[in-house]
């Protein structure tokens, strides 16, 4: 005759399995922060702008991007922007190129200067950003974008945070191409 009921562990298993728990949560406490520690320490990405773009002085746009690039909400990534020093081996280099209207361009006979947005002038931008690791390359993303430029736009804001979550975030081209080696040798 079979039993609908499981039969009771002896006391004897139950306290083996208490034990076995307890100590898988005290491995856990002891060595997990000093590997979470490292990776905070080793995941820190320069900001690099290798074009400019209308509202930004040169100088000011990786302080911009390193900005809206922490807003994005990924915990492991820390940007700090560049200061003119020498290429970081852990960086993100963005670049920004202007794009024709959707309609095509018009073909002028004056020069027209792009620096003068305002007034509710949006732009299509093609916005990339490459990431690299010890010196290496390893990924890059490309996006569209409208922007009016500067500072205060909101639409270049939520650009480059989307291009980080692309690039960085858990489903972005980084991910895709980390294989756990790669991520082993991020230390800095």
């Amino acid at each position: 005759m079979r039993h609908d009921r499981k039969t009771p562990l002896s006391p004897v298993i139950m306290s083996r399995y208490r034990i076995a728990l307890l100590v898988c949560w005290v491995v856990a406490a002891v060595f997990e922060p000093s590997a979470l520690v490292s990776a905070m320490a080793s995941s820190t990405l320069d900001v690099e702008a290798r074009d400019a773009l209308p509202g930004f002085h040169h100088t000011d746009l990786p302080r911009y991007l390193a900005l809206h690039m922490a807003r994005a909400g990924l915990s492991e990534w820390r940007f700090e922007p560049t200061t003119g020093r020498e290429v970081a081996a852990d960086r993100v280099e963005w670049s920004f190129k202007l794009n024709p209207y959707a309609g095509g361009e018009v073909r002028s006979f004056g020069h027209r200067v792009t620096q003068d947005w305002g007034f509710g002038v949006h732009r299509p931008i093609t916005i990339e950003a490459r990431l690299y690791l010890n010196g290496e390359y390893q990924t890059l993303v490309e996006q569209q974008a409208l922007v009016q430029g500067g500072p205060d736009d909101p639409g270049l804001a939520a650009a480059v945070a989307s291009a980080t979550r692309n690039l960085l975030g858990p489903a972005g081209a980084y991910r895709a191409i980390d294989t756990g080696a790669g991520r082993a040798n991020r230390t800095r």
